[in-house]
């Protein structure tokens, strides 16, 4: 056994090795009509395993005390001259210490992306729970119905060049996942400061509530952060 797991240890170290490796932290600031003023820290870390696999996991915690953990990977399913298609699995956890509530949600889509667009459409499910979990003398875990997600994204210019501007329109991002008719309108940009780092930032607006319980209202979001890509010598 022992034998086993070094064996499987060293495959493990042997792949992360070549792996191409991408991290990115920022803080965001946060305002709705009905939860007032928020900030927030996120930091994310993706590892393109091979030519046709990418994992990736990132952490956000939030002075309204929120704490989520996102876990995904993307696996490219055909590649041609207009674009790449692929199939993305996402599994996002949230915890509400204050309510003493937590949620888990699993996503699964199908996503086309090219040079300056990207394109994805899935299902996701939700349940909520209270903590600590139990069946009798309290609420009950609350299963919702599955749930469309899609995602419409592009860019000016390809993910290479120095600089860019995009736009985005969704009813997800990294640590919330909404219902199909709540939606997230942003735009984003980054620059290049050279040697693999990179300053990014994004603003936008997005349904007001917590818990997934929308208000008539729209509150504003804007985040600014750092991705450092470590280049290999």
């Amino acid at each position: 056994m022992k034998k086993i797991l070094i064996i499987l240890a060293l495959m493990l170290g042997a792949v992360t090795a070549k792996a191409q490796w991408t991290l990115q932290a920022y803080g965001e600031y946060d305002y709705t009509r009905s939860s007032g003023s928020s900030a927030a820290f996120a930091v994310k870390s993706d590892c393109r395993m091979a030519d046709n696999f990418n994992l990736g996991l990132g952490l956000q915690t939030t002075t309204f005390g929120r704490y989520s953990i996102n876990l995904q990977y993307q696996v490219n399913l055909l590649k041609a001259k207009c674009g790449t298609l692929y199939l993305e699995n996402r599994y996002l956890y949230r915890l509400f210490p204050q309510y003493k509530l937590q949620e888990f949600n699993a996503l699964l889509d199908l996503g086309w992306r090219n040079r300056h667009f990207n394109f994805q459409l899935g299902l996701t499910n939700r349940f909520t729970a209270p903590i600590p979990l139990r069946k009798n003398g309290g609420m009950e875990a609350i299963f919702e119905p599955l749930n469309v997600t899609f995602c419409v994204e592009g860019n000016i210019f390809d993910q290479e060049h120095p600089w860019n501007l995009g736009a985005r329109i969704s009813n997800y991002r990294d640590f919330v996942i909404e219902r199909f008719t709540l939606f997230f309108y942003s735009i984003n940009g980054y620059y290049d400061f050279g040697n693999g780092l990179r300053i990014m930032s994004e603003v936008g607006l997005h349904p007001c509530g917590i818990l997934n319980l929308s208000a008539q209202y729209n509150g504003w979001f804007g985040n600014v952060g750092l991705i450092w890509k470590p280049t290999k010598k």
